[in-house]
């Protein structure tokens, strides 16, 4: 048995287990820096754009998520201060459908609204909207919006992010845990796509 040979094969291994592990943090901290400029954390801050891209999130059948409706709420904010005119809900169907609810009753009009029920995740969300929209402000969380903005600028769009942080949230630990996994997936998905 060459021991040399074993001992190349252990830091090799060693080594791809090091980057596997590290790889997570460092793709978040690449988008965070790349979209930090973009980033503002109230509405009155934010540039104005055209059109407002609403991120989906869960929903139920009486009620919106405390994250849907904080990204809910900070976007009609940007609506009412003349931020922007339109806003493009994008999730699930169901998520959709229960965020036009929700934006009619607290005054807006049906052509203030678009409507995305293809956007299932952040990435389908950010391409759906490329088709049709050249700037947009995007509406999510802190722990979100480097990874919406990053992807939307890498997509050609100019993307500024407003921050729906309106409360502490319960499960915070499990969905910043779930975003560096998801960051790690778009880089992937927009750097060396599968197709």
């Amino acid at each position: 048995m060459n021991l040399s040979r074993c001992k190349k094969g252990f830091v090799t291994l060693g080594t791809l287990g090091v980057l596997l592990l590290t790889f997570p943090f460092a793709a978040s901290l690449f988008m965070r820096q790349g979209a930090q400029p973009f980033l503002y954390a109230s509405a009155s801050s934010t540039p104005n754009r055209q059109t407002a891209l609403v991120l989906g999130a869960a929903a139920y059948p009486s009620r919106l998520s405390d994250i849907l409706q904080d990204r809910m709420d900070t976007a009609i904010e940007l609506f009412k201060a003349g931020k922007t005119k339109t806003l493009l809900l994008s999730g699930a169907p169901n998520e959709v459908d229960k965020m036009a609810e929700y934006a009619l009753a607290q005054g807006l009009q049906t052509e203030d609204l678009e409507q995305d029920p293809k956007g299932l995740n952040t990435l389908a969300s950010v391409q759906n909207a490329a088709k049709n929209h050249k700037a947009l402000i995007i509406v999510t969380q802190n722990f979100h919006l480097p990874r919406a903005i990053f992807m939307a600028r890498r997509l050609g769009i100019d993307a500024v992010g407003t921050s729906a942080d309106r409360h502490e949230y319960i499960k915070i630990f499990d969905f910043k845990k779930r975003e560096l996994l998801a960051s790690t997936k778009a880089i992937l998905d927009l750097y060396w796509p599968i197709h």
